[in-house]
């Protein structure tokens, strides 16, 4: 295309494209034009324009392709050596122009906010990856038609990066002379707040060509002048015309038609929008673009000789744009089945990538909702058989879009229908796909999602013809007990007005599945009757005795410690020093390995008992540094085994079991009664701290 060739007019091919769509007003919609070889089929100019774009600029594999397939011509040919080797050269140059042509092209549509700034980021990136003298060329003509709008304060450290590379390149010393130079002339740019030492050559404005109209006139006076001096034999008035080899000013004479100021359209810089919204990082959706930009001016017509002159083939699109009735459809098109499946797969890989539920949410809600059914769908299939964690936080995009209003739950159970009527067939295959359901779906129960009698009655419609019902749902509320103790759980189920009978057909036996399932604590509260009394208290010896049978020898899962802790101490307990101290004392013993010289935290069992760690010590400040005193004790009762205490801080740091405020709190203590071995344990974490310090210094400086 002649946008290809001409880079230098990319700026004028944007303007007309943005004027051909009927300016800002008209790219908030879709505009659909004819097809001149299908009649009755019509094709979306800017979308095909954008698709254009992102082909030629990932199309570096194709030309690559192209060349080896050339310079395997040239090493197997012989007498046509030589002109094998300039069509090989012909074909490297004509795919550089190309490229140049096309990025130029690229940031003039993203100055025009026809593309996003994550698109261009994205084209950054990879075209600093590639240390081919092509690839930094375009990035050159990319970052000096684009960077001054892209280098804002927020953008500032990536832009930051991207400098620091291109100067590393440059003092490498890998590439050519002619890129290292380019290269240098972008840093130089920056650091000239972008602008340009020498005005870039592109379309002149009114009081260039009003200069340069007259400078020629007076040039062309001084030659007749000089023509006649010289008594050369012509006819009067005669001009040399000017050689038709080399580029020249058309000439502007006294008869000329003068042009109006008016007439000449402006091509205002937009401003740049700080709600960014990212796309896919796999594969970024050119064609949404973005639906502010600069309004562009309604003439400019006397501009079009010149530019139909150069890009005669898009003249034919006239007609129809002036003509043919623009056909408007709704800023939410109604997507086919096929295409909402794949829009929704790029929603689902790019937040399992990268798990920003905001932008997962945003996304989601741009989809058109009465289809939404579709993308609920397509998650579950997704995440079946991935990980426990990326079904837990699909999940949780769940709970968050029906607490938001995004997802009607309407939608939501007729996505989760067709993967239940087939979950009997597909657990041949996916033996867990009963708990793995289970996942996807608890976090829907939590406060401000769905009541549990709503949310289990319309699971429960697709599944009672195949009798698994019952099964969903026992998984359901076991690993609600993970959460909470199974008198909670119980309490829930009874409160919610369930009946095992409900979800169980004819010929299931009600007390046969409730046994085999371990439900009796949905049936009757087993804890009421010794909840009526108070409970007796237990004495610190007796808590350190119980809770570390619990981990250490019973190795007792969560829920059987929720459920002992709720059937011995009552609220006051739960909350009290001596129960918060035995528990952290237990967890940490438990944690703790002997290597024969030296011991050692084993942070997966940290890892597993966090549910209990966080539930008991609830993010509270003092709590945490009751748990602090504990762990202080236990390494004075092992002999305070070296950097055993900075393992164990290490890891309750990076966890969230302790906070800032409670290490500093413990550091600074000066409580008479926990002062043994004190000194030696700050000694041992003064690295600890150190660390902590400046980690919090750098995060208020950035």
């Amino acid at each position: 295309s002649k946008v290809d060739l001409l880079p230098f007019f990319s700026e004028v091919v944007v303007f007309y494209e943005r004027k051909l769509k009927g300016l800002r007003s008209a790219l908030q919609r879709t505009s659909l034009l004819p097809m001149a070889d299908k009649p009755g089929t019509t094709v979306n100019f800017r979308k095909l324009l954008l698709n254009r774009c992102q082909k030629e600029f990932e199309r570096d594999k194709m030309d690559n392709a192209e060349f080896e397939k050339k310079q395997k011509e040239l090493d197997s040919a012989v007498s046509e050596k030589e002109r094998l080797q300039e069509e090989l050269e012909e074909a490297k140059d004509k795919a550089r122009r190309r490229s140049t042509g096309n990025i130029k092209f690229i940031g003039e549509l993203f100055k025009l906010r026809m593309l996003t700034e994550p698109i261009m980021h994205d084209c950054v990136v990879k075209l600093l990856k590639n240390h081919d003298d092509e690839s930094l060329e375009c990035l050159c003509r990319l970052l000096t038609t684009i960077g001054k709008d892209l280098d804002f304060e927020k953008a500032k450290p990536r832009m930051d990066q991207y400098f620091n590379q291109m100067e590393k390149i440059v003092k490498e010393r890998k590439t050519s002379s002619r890129i290292r130079f380019m290269l240098q002339d972008v840093i130089e740019l920056r650091l000239h707040n972008w602008v340009s030492r020498r005005a870039e050559q592109g379309p002149k404005t009114i009081e260039q060509i009003h200069k340069e109209a007259k400078i020629e006139e007076q040039e062309e006076q001084r030659k007749v002048h000089q023509q006649l001096l010289s008594k050369e034999k012509r006819r009067p008035g005669y001009i040399k015309r000017p050689s038709q080899e080399t580029w020249s000013t058309v000439p502007v004479t006294k008869n000329s038609r003068t042009i109006d100021p008016t007439k000449i359209p402006k091509i205002s810089k937009p401003q740049i929008d700080d709600k960014i919204q990212l796309g896919p990082r796999a594969q970024i959706n050119w064609v949404k673009g973005s639906s502010g930009g600069a309004k562009a001016s309604d003439s400019g017509k006397d501009y079009q000789h010149v530019f139909w002159g150069f890009f005669p083939r898009l003249e034919h699109l006239i007609p129809f744009l002036t003509n043919y009735p623009v056909t408007v459809v709704p800023a939410k098109p109604v997507l086919s089945e096929e295409e909402m499946e794949r829009k929704s797969k790029s929603i689902i890989d790019e937040f399992l990538h990268i798990t920003d539920y905001k932008e997962a949410v945003h996304c989601v809600e741009e989809l058109d909702q009465a289809s939404l059914a579709v993308f609920v769908r397509v998650c579950v299939e997704s995440t079946l058989e991935r990980s426990q964690i990326a079904r837990e936080h699909m999940g949780q995009l769940f709970y968050q879009l029906i607490q938001q209003g995004s997802l009607p739950r309407a939608q939501l159970y007729t996505g989760f229908a067709d993967t239940l009527e087939m979950a009997d067939d597909m657990a041949i295959d996916i033996p867990h796909i009963w708990l793995y359901l289970a996942e996807l779906l608890c976090p829907l129960l939590k406060e401000g999602g769905i009541p549990m009698r709503e949310l289990f009655t319309e699971l429960s419609k697709p599944l009672l013809p195949v009798e698994r019902a019952g099964v969903l749902l026992s998984e359901i509320l076991h690993l609600l007990c993970k959460q909470m103790s199974h008198r909670k759980v119980g309490a829930l189920w009874r409160e919610s007005g369930l009946s095992w009978s409900d979800f169980l057909s004819e010929e299931q036996e009600l007390q046969s599945f409730i046994s085999e399932q371990k439900l009796q604590f949905t049936v009757s509260d087993c804890s009421s009757a010794s909840s009526a009394a108070s409970k007796p208290s237990l004495s610190s010896e007796e808590l350190h005795k119980q809770l570390e049978r619990l981990l250490l020898v019973d190795m007792a899962s969560d829920e059987q410690i929720f459920d002992w802790v709720e059937a011995n101490l009552d609220e006051s307990q739960m909350s009290s020093s001596s129960f918060l101290r035995a528990l952290m004392t237990a967890v940490c013993k438990a944690a703790v390995t002997d290597d024969n010289s030296s011991c050692k935290v084993d942070t997966a069992i940290i890892q597993k008992r966090l549910p209990v760690l966080h539930k008991y010590l609830n993010s509270d400040t003092e709590r945490q540094l009751q748990a602090l005193y504990a762990l202080q004790a236990l390494i004075v009762n092992l002999d305070q085994p070296p950097n055993l205490l900075r393992m164990f801080f290490d890891c309750l740091y990076d966890e969230d079991v302790i906070s800032e405020d409670a290490f500093y709190k413990w550091e600074a203590s000066k409580d008479p009664a926990e002062q043994e071995g004190k000194g030696i344990a700050l000694k041992s974490v003064t690295a600890f701290f150190t660390w902590l310090r400046e980690a919090e210094e750098e995060s208020e400086d950035n």
